[in-house]
């Protein structure tokens, strides 16, 4: 059984004559599990951005816990359980990939639900998520795949109430795609308390972790429901390919789509 975690009413965001998000509404339930689609320049990192507090709305409402959030910054929201990770990784360059996931495990022990030694959910998450054979190195050291994977183990270790993922797997391999599935799967399944907010161009992939689809074209939320539904709905399909694609062309087609 659910419960109303997050409210977004009305947002929208101008950056001068452009509307980046024109009205949006979502509401994300605990344990709800919810992906953000869309072409290009849709609105979908910009969404993150407003939810995550990087920016403050043009106007609209986020409420949560019954408090309002809107004009609140990044750090409040990031204390109330709001965690999120960027398309380009961002960790201290001055740690290893092991400390910079200590570093989330400390914000989030005020939050924490486990009796984990200390570092002990750090090495944890870094096997989980793949990335442990690389966390001795600093970020400039370590392969690409591996800062991003440790980037999502950083965020999942601040035990998150609201998981905010900004395409968690932009520059990965197939098998580093395939470990990254498996792992937001499991930790997915381990915090049924846990919302998950993901942003990601591969629909194959948004579609394994998810149950549930939101579709942005141009700032505007366009359709939103269970993936099979979401995606056989012919403006999602004419948002991804065109309206002379022909009806029939099958989902995975739009995996990647930009």
């Amino acid at each position: 059984m659910t419960s109303n975690l997050l409210t977004g009413t009305g947002l929208t965001m101008r950056f001068g004559g452009v509307v980046a998000l024109n009205s949006v509404d979502l509401v994300l339930d605990v344990g709800d599990h919810l992906g953000l689609i869309g072409p290009n320049g849709s609105g979908k990192t910009t969404l993150l951005n407003v939810l995550s507090g990087v920016y403050l709305a043009t106007s609209g409402s986020i409420r949560m816990d019954d408090v309002e959030l809107v004009r609140r910054r990044a750090g409040e929201r990031s204390r109330r359980g709001i965690v999120r990770t960027f398309q380009h990784p961002q960790m201290a360059a001055s740690l290893t990939l092991h400390e910079n996931v200590q570093a989330g495990e400390r914000l989030g022990r005020h939050r924490r639900t486990t009796s984990h030694g200390h570092g002990t959910r750090s090495r944890e998450l870094l096997e989980l998520f793949g990335c442990a054979d690389y966390g001795h190195l600093l970020p400039r050291e370590a392969p690409y795949g591996a800062v991003k994977l440790a980037e999502v183990a950083r965020a999942a270790a601040a035990e998150p109430r609201l998981l905010l993922l900004d395409e968690p797997a932009a520059g990965l391999s197939a098998e580093e795609r395939t470990e990254l599935v498996a792992a937001l799967r499991r930790y997915r399944d381990e915090r049924p308390d846990l919302a998950l907010c993901l942003v990601e161009h591969d629909v194959s992939l948004v579609s394994a972790v998810c149950d549930r689809l939101l579709v942005l074209n141009a700032g505007t939320m366009i359709a939103e429901g269970d993936p099979e539904s979401v995606l056989a709905d012919t403006q999602v399909r004419d948002a991804y390919l065109g309206p002379t694609e022909p009806a029939g062309a099958g989902a995975s087609e739009l995996k990647g789509s930009r």
